[in-house]
């Protein structure tokens, strides 16, 4: 996050302010060694980080760069109280005691994504790339004022370069590692005039399997593999000093073998209250040795993992005298199909196994449009509107042949949701040193579930109108108050509420209809703090949310072979925790920067469905009782560890030609936690550390970096979700998705300016 260079104190401000001017963000060293200034959008507004009321982790592009985050999967290394979960190709994001469990397109995620302004709908879209990338900022607890329904543990605001006017730049870098990968990415800015510019950024990434296929020779059936291809063109014109309008326009296609869609490994099973290691029901010609490991695999199903993704936004900003109207319009297109080994072994027929997979298009359209305050008034405000509609088609898929088919049972009208919302937010200067703030927001959401098929006629065909749909509102909130201890320390206490939506279960009378939302009221205090003469930022924070109503996720024995997954309104989840970070520059070539988190999430009165394969739980359920279901209480969610530490630190040695290498080390550290809802031992996860490695050689004018790193230098194997699996009236498997094993590269980057 540190660099040095030999501008002055007034450069520094014209740099700041003609950064703002353009509507973009900066972090510009100072020449006395203090720390850089970051300027963040994460409440609507440009400020400085440390300056407003929310604990926010601002990643500028070399802090991602030292970090290694390539997409969304390395975030937990560099955020307090942020662990990353995933099963298959499906990202499962935990925080602050909230974790994803329900995945898909017609799934809302606890933690919302948002890039330049826009919604990113899906926990598979979750995953994409994150290319020519000015900053990621993580906000941690409820958003919901100000970015709705799905922003329930927090947000996370992915925000890409814009084009500028001030001359051609751009960089060229290829990157080469083990299982042979190979990612070369090039970014060009071409200013045509004062007030019009275009920039281009185009990657392209292949590697090998992470998880060795051992079926067969050759690397072509491993899974985790990638093959991906990616391009963004921006333009933006700005004709006045008050109007700024960007266009941008992003593709990207990946196509792969994948993880399998929920995990690609059973690691046991549960029957009649017993743990069976391995896979008890693999097919009757499966050879003793399909599963050596996290990272191999014996499977004779060819596996894929293809998806494509178009959006269009255009953004504008425009200075009205003493207000600004803020505007986002967005349309995007997804298109995806996975399938995969669904008997996970080498035996059963490849050609013709039934169930594979799944195909799923969605499209999505939003609208949000703010007017507010401009300048540093007594009383700021923002006014908005928030219009967000998709449309996705669903169906599962079959191995016909050894050709993926749609089958006729599967055969559905899509599914739609929409959601409205105005909002408004505003902040106070009682006097110089205090200032209160609040929020408020209207939300209304509708959903309309898939028509049902017509079965009174063969092949059946779909019930056109017959689908389920229904409609939430919810008002939310937020208050607080923010008092200067002094210069560069901000004491703040701030109370937020958030929800998200309900949605239908298979209609069917053994099982609720629908599941009404989930909510949460949360309070934080916490201190931010500029010290060491601007050498270091300390922020502190504690909070508590009291979960509500908080969503299910279980499976139900319909009699026969039928089983049914369901959602229903669990109950409470208590969390309490304390993050901090510390950012130290110790002395002109060291960079420190250190996060901790304690967090004690904990459930209270909370029904899930009855645990297929035990009898009573331990107490907590009665089998012959469906209804009652599985209480939870005093059990921790999915993927919430007590304690987590992270720590980046670099130094820089200056060589006589005037050049740097930097030796960087990243290392975390995260206590023990359960990989499910239900906290068994086989989904304990224990204490590691997993830790990364990089060299990096940067030339006397900042025009070459050559830089090699080794990431998982432990090569540690993690659980990162468990989910049940193929549960029957007295069984319930246990599948998994593990992380990366350790993997090495090489890179160069050419930065022409």
């Amino acid at each position: 996050m540190f660099e040095k260079n030999s501008i002055g104190r007034n450069a520094v401000a014209v740099a700041v302010a003609t950064a703002l001017a353009a509507g973009t963000s900066t972090a510009i060293a100072q020449d006395d060694g203090a720390l850089e200034e970051i300027i963040v959008t994460a409440t609507k507004r440009e400020a400085s980080v440390n300056d407003i009321s929310v604990s926010v982790t601002a990643l500028g592009e070399e802090a991602m760069r030292l970090g290694g985050v390539e997409d969304i999967t390395r975030l937990e290394h560099l955020v307090p109280g942020m662990r990353m979960g995933q099963s298959g190709n499906e990202a499962r994001i935990a925080m602050r005691g909230t974790r994803t469990n329900a995945v898909g397109s017609e799934a809302e995620q606890v933690v919302g994504i948002f890039e330049d302004g826009v919604y990113v709908p899906t926990s598979t879209q979750a995953l994409g790339a994150y290319i020519d990338v000015q900053r990621v900022e993580v906000l941690r607890g409820p958003q919901g004022t100000l970015y709705g329904r799905n922003t329930f543990g927090g947000t996370i605001n992915v925000i890409t370069n814009a084009p500028q006017f001030d001359g051609v730049t751009g960089k060229v870098e290829a990157l080469f590692g083990d299982y042979d990968r190979t990612r070369l990415e090039g970014v060009v800015n071409i200013p045509f005039s004062d007030n019009f510019a275009v920039r281009i950024a185009a990657m392209s990434d292949k590697h090998d399997g992470y998880i060795e296929n051992y079926n067969e020779p050759g690397t072509h059936d491993d899974l985790s593999d990638r093959d991906m291809q990616f391009a963004r063109l921006s333009a933006r014109w700005a004709p006045t000093d008050t109007l700024d309008v960007t266009l941008r326009h992003t593709w990207s296609d990946l196509n792969s073998n994948g993880n399998a869609i929920w995990g690609y490994q059973i690691i046991g099973s549960y029957t009649n209250d017993q743990f069976i290691p391995g896979h008890d029901f693999a097919p009757d010609d499966a050879s003793d040795d399909f599963d050596r490991g996290p990272w191999e695999v014996r499977r004779n199903q060819a596996s894929n993992s293809n998806h494509e993704s178009s959006s269009t936004t255009l953004s504008l900003n425009w200075d009205i005298g003493s207000v600004t109207l803020d505007a986002v319009l967005n349309t995007t297109q997804y298109d995806g199909e996975q399938n995969s080994d669904f008997d996970y072994s080498d035996g059963g027929d490849p050609l013709e196994v039934g169930f594979s997979g799944w195909r799923s298009d969605q499209q999505t359209d939003s609208v949000e449009l703010r007017l507010s305050s401009s300048g540093d008034n007594t009383f700021d405000w923002m006014l908005g509107y928030y219009w967000f509609d998709l449309e996705g088609g669903w169906t599962w898929l079959e191995f016909e042949n050894g050709v993926p088919t749609v089958p006729h049972w599967a055969a559905q009208s899509p599914y739609l949701s929409d959601s409205t919302a105005v909002f408004a937010n505003a902040s106070f200067n009682v006097s110089d040193r205090l200032r209160l703030i609040g929020g408020i927001r209207r939300q209304e959401d509708g959903k309309k579930e898939r028509d049902p098929l017509d079965w009174s006629v063969w092949p059946p065909v779909n019930n056109d109108g017959a689908g389920r749909s229904r409609d939430w509102s919810k008002t939310l909130y937020k208050g607080g108050i923010e008092f200067d201890l002094s210069d560069g320390q901000l004491l703040y206490g701030t109370i937020s509420t958030g929800y998200r939506a309900g949605g239908f279960n298979p209609n069917d009378p053994a099982i609720p209809s629908y599941y009404d939302p989930e909510e949460v009221t949360a309070y934080e205090v916490g201190l931010k703090s500029t010290l060491a003469d601007g050498r270091a930022q300390l922020n502190l924070a504690a909070y508590y949310n009291d979960f509500e109503e908080m969503h299910a996720q279980a499976f139900i024995d319909l009699g026969g072979e039928a089983i049914a997954e369901y959602f229903s309104n669990g109950g409470e989840i208590d969390v309490f925790g304390v993050e901090a970070e510390l950012n130290w520059r110790p002395g002109d070539n060291w960079s420190v920067n250190l996060n901790a988190a304690y967090m004690n999430a904990e459930f209270g009165e909370y029904l899930n469905g009855i645990l297929l394969g035990f009898t009573d739980l331990g107490g907590r359920q009665d089998v012959n009782d469906p209804a009652g279901g599985a209480n939870l209480k005093g059990w921790s969610p999915a993927m919430s560890p007590e304690f987590t530490l992270g720590a980046q630190i670099g130094y820089d040695i200056e060589f006589g030609n005037g050049s740097v290498l930097r030796p960087y080390l990243q290392t975390t550290y995260t206590s023990d936690y359960y990989a499910s809802d239900y906290n068994l031992p086989a989904a304990k996860q224990s204490a590691h550390t997993k830790s990364d490695v990089r060299l990096i050689w940067t030339s006397a004018d900042s025009k070459l970096e050559i830089q090699g790193y080794v990431l998982n230098l432990e090569d540690e194997a993690v659980l990162m979700r468990i989910v049940t699996f193929n549960p029957t009236d007295t069984h319930t498997g246990l599948q998994t998705h593990w992380n990366n094993p350790r993997t090495w590269g090489v890179s160069g980057t050419y930065y022409f300016r």
